[in-house]
């Protein structure tokens, strides 16, 4: 994965930045190691791009959720911004390219990235582990409402999940480098959210599965 990656930024990221993400419920380190690789795996196919920038990009792209869930990407752009340990490896250009690609990463934003290495970003944040989703909108949903009712819950993660990754979802159009793996994930997604029945069923039997 390091491949083409200064070790200095590597320590770095590893040993400051993502450590900062195990108190963010749904976006776990879990979910940031498979954005880097995903957005690491797309730059194979494009040696034109500049790997510590997608590195650093994937890394830095929900950290703002620190700050405010709402606005998470803006606060991660500001974030690259006023971190000068990474002008110590990038010139100005590249921070605010990296900076613009985590603040136009989010599906719900309108109109496409203004580089290549958001639409990277893009790419690789959308989740396609069928599992992982469930349990991190699951999961999500049950750290803001603790106290609604656990079908209430579920109803809500599969309207979110269904409107995002559904059939012409929104991020659905946010997915700049298809591959294989995201097919069958919407694939995957049409067929369990269709129906509030199998996706109660479904997201029981996985959250039984989790918790043993």
């Amino acid at each position: 994965m390091d491949k083409g990656i200064r070790r200095e930024i590597v320590d770095y990221i590893k040993n400051v930045i993502l450590p900062q993400y195990k108190n963010l419920p749904g976006h776990t380190n879990a979910h940031i190691d498979k954005v880097i690789s995903r957005s690491l795996a797309i730059a194979d196919d494009h040696p034109e791009l500049n790997r510590e920038m997608i590195y650093v990009t994937a890394a830095y792209h929900d950290l703002g959720r620190l700050v405010d869930d709402e606005t998470h990407n803006i606060e991660s752009g500001k974030m690259i911004r006023k971190d000068e340990n990474l002008r110590k490896f990038f010139a100005d250009e590249e921070i605010e390219t990296m900076a613009e690609a985590v603040e136009d990463h989010r599906a719900s934003l309108e109109g496409d990235p203004r580089s290549i290495y958001g639409k990277v970003v893009s790419s690789a944040d959308r989740n396609m582990d069928i599992e992982d989703m469930m349990a991190r909108s699951y999961d999500y949903r049950k750290h803001l409402s603790p106290d609604m009712p656990e079908d209430e819950i579920i109803e809500e993660a599969r309207i979110h999940i269904r409107k995002k990754f559904g059939p012409d979802g929104y991020g659905v159009k946010k997915v700049y480098f298809p591959t294989e793996e995201h097919l069958k994930c919407f694939k995957q997604v049409d067929e369990l959210t269709r129906d509030p029945l199998t996706w109660r069923k479904a997201v029981k039997e996985n959250n039984k599965k989790r918790w043993q």
